[in-house]
């Protein structure tokens, strides 16, 4: 008999399977298939065994659920311990402007770095959250060697994820205009295995959208029209609507800020439509930004 110990981690997978199976109306028959025997799925559900990957990928299929959203209910189960489940809760905290809520998740990280510090993981999800913050307190700026951490990381990247790509997009602000360039053409480089995934396609997106930003900002042009043709060449999926005004937003701020008038016009038009769509945390750093522009 395997008397074996798993870990709460290992424990977990099984268990999360077992609700999205049991979730979705799945019998353990229909849910093992031809690929593994009912009672082996049902000693890794109740966590006296595991499975190997491939059979792992394929079990998931069995019961239609992406491996994105098995993580997302991964990370919940585990929320006590796993800080990349406050994501979420993050980004809506940016909106909040709720400063002491990010100070909460960046003292936990603080928590857990300190008791693995040669934990790379753990000091870029520092880094990560202390540029979050910037957003709401301008005060939380990184030190030299964090930005030489963040920095080594990405340039060191092979291939870039949805972590990495949203990384890059929340600490633009900290890296050289150079460096910030080169690193946003490794990241679309068109030989990367997952470029085509609809997840990291959406997620390149966006961080370019607010790299443009960045480089309309420092009024670094060259960078900012080159991303915005390559933005206009990308499909950008209807449902996307969001991205693709605030693509038409970056578009005419750089237009207007390379001295042409007329194009504050559609500013405010983009303006209108987040109010129309009552969008009115967005539609009021907007008008911020217009009303600073005008002046």
């Amino acid at each position: 008999m395997n008397s074996y110990k798993y870990s709460e981690e290992n424990i977990a997978i099984g268990a999360v399977y077992k609700f999205l199976r049991e979730s979705k109306n799945f019998t353990q028959k229909e849910a093992a298939g031809e690929e593994i025997s009912i009672p082996q799925l049902s000693n890794f559900e109740n966590g006296k065994t595991i499975v190997g990957t491939q059979h792992f990928i394929v079990l998931l299929r069995n019961i239609n659920v992406e491996m994105f959203e098995f993580q997302n209910a991964y990370n919940q189960y585990l929320k006590n311990n796993d800080i990349l489940f406050f994501t979420v809760r993050i980004s809506e905290a940016v909106m909040e402007r709720d400063v002491a809520k990010l100070k909460l998740f960046l003292l936990q990280v603080k928590k857990l770095l300190s008791m693995n510090p040669n934990s790379k993981r753990l000091k870029i999800d520092y880094i990560w959250i202390k540029s979050v913050l910037y957003f709401v307190d301008t005060s939380y700026i990184l030190t030299k060697n964090e930005e030489d951490v963040l920095i080594s990381y990405l340039f060191n990247l092979k291939e870039w994820g949805i972590y990495d790509i949203r990384l890059l997009g929340t600490c633009a602000q900290f890296i050289d205009v150079l460096k910030l360039a080169e690193l946003t053409q490794r990241m679309i480089n068109p030989i990367q295995m997952n470029i085509e995934s609809y997840h990291i396609k959406h997620a390149m997106i966006q961080c370019i959208l607010n790299i443009i930003n960045i480089f309309v900002e420092k009024k670094i042009f060259e960078p900012a029209r080159r991303l915005i043709l390559y933005l206009e060449n990308t499909e950008i999926h209807d449902y996307f609507m969001f991205d693709k005004l605030t693509l038409i937003y970056n578009k005419a701020n750089y237009s207007y800020q390379k001295g042409d008038p007329n194009a504050i016009e559609i500013l405010d038009e983009c303006l209108k439509i987040l109010e129309f769509c009552d969008c009115s945390k967005t539609a009021t750093q907007v008008f911020k930004e217009i009303s600073n522009l005008k002046n």
